[in-house]
């Protein structure tokens, strides 16, 4: 019934005057349990559909919204979009939709076991996070969410593209702080996310109950120029960032330093990175992009070496690159998953190797990729001293640059971890600038 809308809806732009047209259907049921000081404080669902539509009238673009999804309602975004694009001036750029090809099997993306989930069971997750939370420290207050979804998606392109696909995501976080005598600790943070109901939520409770603790007596260190390690959660910060210099959008419009760096050796050879839409279970797995091209893996660093941008076909066909099913729209490209070759050192040779560092499992600050300006506070870090965690650290701040520091890599993990697309090791950097605030 669905696709069969998409296909009259293509027809009637047609008619209209459109010349392309990218069709769209959305649903969404999400559960979601909210923990506010060591309570389940409320559950709330939602419930949505939506339809967009893009159409194409010359090189004139424009799309149009709505979430009332009948057979009139979606004709009417039809004719708002094609009246918007006849008075909208031609972008000079545009090169046509891709043609339809062959779209992956990407195995473990929908769940029905978090498709039944219902606002009782989220919620019983949720109790049994923040108990475990309290129960490895009484010191702990804790706060968080637990929240399960089921998605549907349907999409048709005047191309001749016709693909549609369901989804589950299960996601939730706790964040704790340690109170003891007056002292405040630094805040944790700690998270379980999948496609399947194979999550642990006890799991994460603990973990940030426990983080929460280790940052209570935290003291000032010298400023000093050293090694930092960096925790996953840090490494997915700055593979954000990253990713954001090889996404074929800002290096077309200039933004991005890595313009004109293919095949040279960009980041410490001991770094492979790939952006991998059609990840078995991933995250951000699906099986066709926004425009309808395929997910595909995109080799982005080999062994430090700029392999590829990722890209739709709009901006591809400008540069004249392979477009690598990227689209986050007919304009934009954004990475998907993006997964990091392991190393072969455990934490502790990460550590044990460091004369004089921190270690840091959280930043906050900015992760600039234009100029790489790295610049903010550590938190739940610690000072390291030939090899030893000394103490937790407070009022430090790292300044340092993003292509240098994945230039002057010594250490990669060999232990992979998932951070909400990410999935990543430890990565130990030399040469970094510590400044104390204090």
């Amino acid at each position: 019934m669905k696709v069969d809308l998409l296909e009259r809806i293509i027809r009637e732009a047609g008619k209209m005057g459109a010349d392309e047209v990218v069709a769209g259907l959305y649903s969404s049921r999400s559960v979601r349990a909210e923990v506010e000081h060591n309570e389940v404080k409320r559950a709330v669902q939602n419930v949505n559909e939506a339809f967009r539509v893009t159409v194409i009238v010359g090189k004139r673009i424009a799309s149009a919204y709505t979430t009332v999804v009948s057979e009139e309602e979606t004709l009417k975004a039809v004719e708002d979009a094609v009246r918007m694009a006849k008075a909208s001036k031609p972008n000079e750029y545009w090169s046509g939709l891709p043609e339809p090809r062959e779209l992956p099997e990407v195995r473990g993306l929908y769940d029905e076991r978090v498709a039944e989930l219902m606002a009782g069971d989220v919620v019983e997750m949720a109790w049994g996070m923040v108990e475990a939370a309290v129960g490895y420290d009484s010191r702990v207050v804790t706060e968080g969410i637990i929240e399960s979804s089921v998605t549907y998606r349907a999409m048709a392109t005047s191309s001749g593209f016709l693909g549609e696909e369901r989804g589950t995501v299960i996601w939730g976080y706790a964040i704790c702080v340690a109170k003891e005598t007056g002292e405040v600790g630094s805040f944790s943070f700690a998270t379980d996310e999948g496609r399947s109901l194979d999550v642990d939520f006890e799991s994460v409770g603990k973990r940030a109950a426990k983080l929460a603790v280790e940052t209570l007596g935290a003291k000032p260190v010298e400023p000093f120029k050293g090694t930092l390690i960096m925790d996953y959660d840090v490494v997915a910060q700055v593979l954000w960032a990253l990713s954001m210099a090889y996404t074929a959008d800002n290096v077309w419009k200039g933004s991005s330093p890595l313009r004109s760096k293919v095949a040279q050796q960009v980041l410490h050879e001991s770094l492979t990175i790939k952006d991998a839409g059609d990840m078995d279970g991933g995250f951000n797995s699906s099986r066709f992009d926004a425009e309808g091209s395929p997910r595909r893996t995109t080799v982005v660093f080999e062994k430090g070496v700029l392999k590829n941008y990722i890209s739709n076909t709009y901006v591809a066909n400008i540069l004249g690159i392979e477009a690598t099913g990227n689209a986050a729209s007919l304009l934009v490209s954004a990475p998907t998953n993006t997964v990091v070759s392991p190393g072969d050192m455990d934490e502790e040779e990460l550590i044990g190797e460091v004369k004089r560092g921190i270690y840091v499992r959280r930043f906050s600050g900015d992760m600039r990729f234009q100029d790489g300006v790295v610049s903010g506070v550590a938190k739940q870090a610690f000072y390291v001293e030939n090899g030893e965690l000394v103490h937790p650290v407070v009022g430090c701040m790292i300044s340092a640059n993003l292509y240098e520091m994945l230039r002057n890599v010594s250490g990669v993990g060999r232990e992979v971890e998932k951070r909400f697309g990410a999935y990543v090791p430890m990565i130990r950097v030399e040469d970094v600038a510590f400044i104390s605030k204090r």
